[in-house]
């Protein structure tokens, strides 16, 4: 019997409605599967906790896990990432959002491998940095949450919205790359992001040829 980790936390990002596909992107299936359970199912036979964090969160009671909202609505992935560390009970997180349906237990036992001082580990594949699947620690939750009020603040003063991104909190503390491509067992579309309608229709197409 494979053991699951106990120390780290599992994060899965589900945001609700994409505004590039129309609808909720995690309660599409594949193979009669919702991405978002593809996605659980995974981290719970690596990780002993995991949590979902959604503003939608009548969508995957199904899941029977608790989830959070974002204690700042509207303020786009940082927002579900401070809240997926403010409510995490580790000091080490393994975030992932649910749009990446191909990822396997390989990779994400070589990412969370990669454990260092930094306050965050991100995965690469040649030039692209996945943001949303790697490592984020506890100790860059004070920089998120600044980040979060000042955004917050500038849309209340000017009563507009304030784009704050999430490489604004990875740029202002110690991150670390590690590049998948190079290795041995790095497969092709293990990290493909699902965006679009064309993303979805690749991806069964895909899964039905296997």
């Amino acid at each position: 019997m494979v053991k699951v980790i106990s120390d780290i936390t599992a994060i899965i990002i589900a945001g609700g409605n994409s505004f590039r596909i129309g609808e909720d992107k995690a309660m599409l299936t594949l193979n009669g599967i919702t991405i978002i359970e593809r996605t659980f199912n995974l981290l719970q036979n690596i990780f002993s906790k995991t949590i979902i964090i959604s503003n939608n969160t009548h969508n995957y009671k199904f899941l029977t896990k608790k989830i959070y909202k974002d204690i700042f609505p509207g303020l786009g992935p940082l927002s579900g990432i401070h809240s997926g560390l403010k409510h995490s009970q580790t000091n080490i997180n393994f975030i992932i959002s649910c749009d990446l349906p191909l990822i396997n237990s390989q990779t994400i036992n070589f990412i969370i491998s990669k454990n260092s001082e930094s306050d965050i580990i991100l995965p690469k594949t040649e030039s692209i940095i996945h943001s949303l699947c790697g490592i984020y620690k506890k100790s860059c939750l004070e920089t998120a949450e600044k980040l979060l009020q000042n955004a917050n603040t500038k849309i209340n003063e000017r009563n507009s919205k304030t784009k704050v991104k999430l490489f604004d909190l990875i740029n202002s503390v110690r991150t670390d790359y590690i590049e998948l491509s190079r290795e041995k067992f790095y497969e092709k579309d293990v990290m493909f992001n699902m965006n679009t309608l064309n993303d979805y229709e690749y991806l069964k197409a895909r899964m039905n040829n296997q």
